[in-house]
């Protein structure tokens, strides 16, 4: 394959998105198609297992899981070791609602435009007499971290938002934010779901306390599979809210299974109560290597151009702009509403023309990733009514 990074996008485009023979596909933030690596390498193993085969020693639950573990690791800038694979990024966020000290008083805040995963963990701890303290968005589809400042008060816990808001595709300032958060002893709970796999995602930039992503969206990794990145300082601050056999440290001694010993794994492993999807995270590992490959500042690069042009051709085309197109705000997806058509309309003519996008607070919803081009910005503007 090509050195330049842009003949090697085509080429990925090509052979490993099938999906582009058919559809023009900015529904990435729905659901991430998936490559041609990830679906060969889960028939693979789902093959393997029909016949009855198994890897060597400990095999597919040890060593399979941790080559995946260095490779989500390689992506988000984090030691293997703080990488948890569970099923969801609510999952994820729970493990911080169900295994911190929480008391009557304590306080999270978040932003009240989360997707509801980021928001019904902390709601439920209410009845222990915890508060949920909202950002109110009051239309603007932003904020700024004074305004994550004012609501944080000596009783504040944690403080949970997205990287990139699902609906209007808001890039959350979480550097700054978590400087607050950290002068103010506060953890930081982030959801990276729609921006891992798209957008470059660096843990330690970002200074999160707790990363979580589940496979579908921009990670093009399927369902009931996801990766949690837990600091190791949070691994010290929280319980492992459901234990199970694979939680402790010495796991792999299947001779000393019946001693109980219940000292859990160093690692974020410890969250990882029994065995996971691992035909997921073999098809996960497969995807992000591809990324990976592609190189992700320069996975995104393209996304954010394209995204300003899909935002410049929507408003020639009459479309007003909901998103943020302020300077480090933007993201892969770009929010849009014409006062003439209901935006449900609008998705319901672009499918007819194999344009795929969603709907989303009764705008329209563009997700770009690395498989998407001009020519399909084009394809899109044309199917407009």
């Amino acid at each position: 394959m090509s050195a330049d990074p842009g003949a090697r996008r085509e080429a990925l485009r090509r052979e490993q998105f099938p999906v582009t023979r058919e559809w023009t596909w900015f529904n990435t933030a729905a659901f991430g198609p998936l490559p041609v690596c990830n679906v060969e390498t889960q028939a693979a193993f789902l093959r393997g297992m029909s016949v009855g085969q198994t890897a060597k020693g400990v095999g597919h639950w040890w060593e399979g899981a941790d080559r995946v573990r260095e490779t989500v690791g390689r992506l988000v800038n984090c030691a293997p070791s703080d990488v948890a694979f569970l099923k969801s990024t609510g999952e994820g966020l729970s493990l911080v609602a169900l295994g911190l000290d929480w008391a009557a008083g304590d306080e999270i805040v978040t932003y009240d435009q989360e997707f509801p995963s980021g928001v019904y963990p902390w709601l439920a701890l209410e009845r222990r007499g915890v508060s949920v303290r909202f950002v109110r968005d009051a239309g603007r589809r932003r904020f700024d971290p004074e305004d994550i400042e004012a609501l944080i008060g000596p009783r504040t816990r944690v403080v949970s938002l997205s990287l990139v808001n699902f609906s209007n595709g808001f890039r959350a300032p979480i550097e700054q934010i978590s400087r607050i958060c950290s002068a103010r002893g506060v953890w930081l709970v982030v959801d990276a779901v729609q921006a891992a796999g798209c957008l470059r995602v660096d843990a330690q930039e970002l200074g999160a306390d707790l990363l979580s992503a589940h496979g579908y969206k921009s990670l093009c990794s399927g369902y009931g599979i996801s990766f949690c990145y837990v600091s190791p300082r949070l691994r010290e601050a929280i319980d492992v809210p459901g234990p199970g056999w694979k939680s402790i440290e010495d796991v792999t001694n299947i001779t000393n299974q019946l001693s109980y010993n219940l000292e859990y794994a160093a690692g974020a492993r410890r969250y990882e109560s029994g065995v996971q999807n691992i035909s997921g995270m073999y098809g996960m590992g497969a995807s992000i290597e591809l990324f990976l490959g592609l190189g992700m500042d320069f996975i995104d690069a393209w996304v954010h151009r394209l995204t300003g042009i899909v935002a410049d051709r929507l408003e020639q085309k009459g479309y007003r702009i909901a998103s943020s197109r302020r300077a480090g705000e933007t993201s892969s997806i770009v929010s849009a509403e014409n006062p003439r058509i209901d935006a449900k309309q609008v998705a319901a003519a672009l499918a007819e023309r194999k344009v795929a996008c969603s709907v989303r607070e009764g705008r329209l919803r563009i997700s770009s990733h690395i498989f998407n081009d001009e020519e399909d910005v084009e394809r899109l503007v044309a199917a407009l009514p």
